[in-house]
């Protein structure tokens, strides 16, 4: 029986234009920058330059990781919304205090 590395969490991402899901295993060391990166190559959101992640209602910063915003190794039904409404990217929306 083959076991998982036991750092990996299991994330479910919606996109928030067409309400598609995905779901991701990763490390729970992984970056934001990291999923974002994996979204879009495999959930492309509706505008590629810019998205902002949402998790138990914050923002999730590229620079920091899955644990920091408290994503947990064997917690299921950890859902991040992909804001892809408008161009995040070039908005100061994106970073609310």
């Amino acid at each position: 029986m083959a076991t998982a590395p036991t750092d990996q969490v299991s994330i479910n991402v919606m996109r928030k234009s067409d309400g598609k899901f995905l779901g991701f295993i990763l490390s729970e060391k992984a970056t934001i920058h990291e999923l974002k990166h994996e979204l879009k190559l495999r959930l492309t959101p509706q505008y590629p330059q810019g998205c902002r992640l949402i998790f138990r209602d914050k923002v999730l910063k590229g620079r920091h990781t899955l644990k920091h915003y408290g994503l947990k190794v064997g917690v299921n039904q950890q859902d991040i919304l992909m804001d892809d409404s408008k161009n995040w990217s070039s908005s100061s929306e994106s970073d609310p205090e």
